[in-house]
């Protein structure tokens, strides 16, 4: 991932995501669901206008593990691309 779109948007959400790293140091972000859709929800407004070029969940993956959120965390890098991903889907009919 090293163009500059994805770089910005990685930045985007690494500012935006932040508000969720308390709760992902002591380790209680996977297990709440409602942290976990509004984060892949705030994750997803961010992505929608550029979501063709991350068409799947493993550039997903990709770019959220550029966020501190997510770097040191491959569940919930995963999770959290997952949610995302269906978010983009239910909104732009990704398959």
């Amino acid at each position: 991932m090293s163009s500059v779109l994805e770089k910005q948007l990685a930045r985007a959400l690494d500012q935006r995501l932040a508000v969720f790293m308390a709760k992902a140091a002591e380790g209680s972000l996977l297990r709440d669901e409602m942290s976990l859709r509004a984060a892949a929800y705030m994750a997803s407004e961010i992505i929608m206008p550029c979501c063709c070029m991350l068409c799947n969940k493993a550039k997903l993956e990709a770019l959220l593990s550029q966020t501190r959120l997510c770097a040191e965390n491959q569940a919930l890098t995963q999770r959290l691309a997952a949610l995302v991903y269906d978010d983009l889907a239910r909104c732009n009919g990704l398959g």
